[in-house]
């Protein structure tokens, strides 16, 4: 592939990484409930879906995956949209601390870690918004035949550009300029960001039924 046609497929996974949708709600929703570790913990894990996906796209196993028996797909995503769904209750449900909002940010365990990054490979991999992306917009910027190594490169472009943008919102999220006005109003954001959860989570749900019927 030559510079111009590496420079679309750059663009257009940053646009991607940064259009709204379930991700970037859920890795914004994890921070603030969470801290900034595992907002970090859930972007990584998120990039590592969507370097998946390129790869699958690059290789020609996308159409496959998507082509699966439909009981699966439609069971794949209803699964996906359960579990934003799960994230925003989880939120909501959090105890403030006794001592008050003004605490500074969780800092998670690494068991915790490996919860977050869990989620954010989940979310990226049963998202049909991401499947829909990289099959109607991202196959069309890919060369057929590509050798293994541009094939690799092309994943790990991918994902190192989303891991990027995610890891920026949870940083800017979580500066110190930020810190302050998040802990003052720490009940409202949970709330608000977990009931956000809970709606995009029945959207995607009410989508996928109603697209079966």
């Amino acid at each position: 592939m030559d510079i111009l046609s590496w420079s679309k497929i750059v663009l257009l996974c940053f646009l991607g990484a940064a259009s709204p949708g379930p991700s970037l709600a859920l890795v914004s929703a994890n921070t603030l409930a969470r801290g900034r570790a595992y907002g970090i913990a859930t972007s990584l894990g998120h990039a590592v879906g969507i370097g998946l996906w390129a790869l699958l796209t690059a290789i020609g196993l996308a159409k496959v995956v998507v082509a699966t028996p439909a009981a699966v797909l439609i069971a794949a995503q209803l699964l996906g949209a359960c579990l934003v769904s799960y994230i925003g209750f989880r939120i909501i449900s959090t105890k403030p601390s006794p001592s008050g909002s003004k605490i500074p940010l969780p800092i998670s365990s690494s068991n915790t870690l490996i919860q977050g990054a869990v989620e954010g490979l989940l979310i990226s991999v049963l998202n049909p918004k991401i499947a829909l992306f990289f099959l109607a917009i991202f196959s069309h910027f890919v060369e057929r035949n590509m050798g293994w190594t541009a094939t690799g490169l092309l994943s790990i472009t991918a994902a190192s550009i989303d891991a990027g943008w995610y890891v920026a919102v949870t940083l800017t999220l979580t500066k110190a300029s930020m810190i302050s006005l998040l802990q003052m109003h720490s009940p409202t954001i949970m709330k608000i960001s977990g009931t956000f959860l809970i709606l995009i989570g029945l959207y995607l749900f009410c989508n996928i039924v109603l697209s079966t019927l």
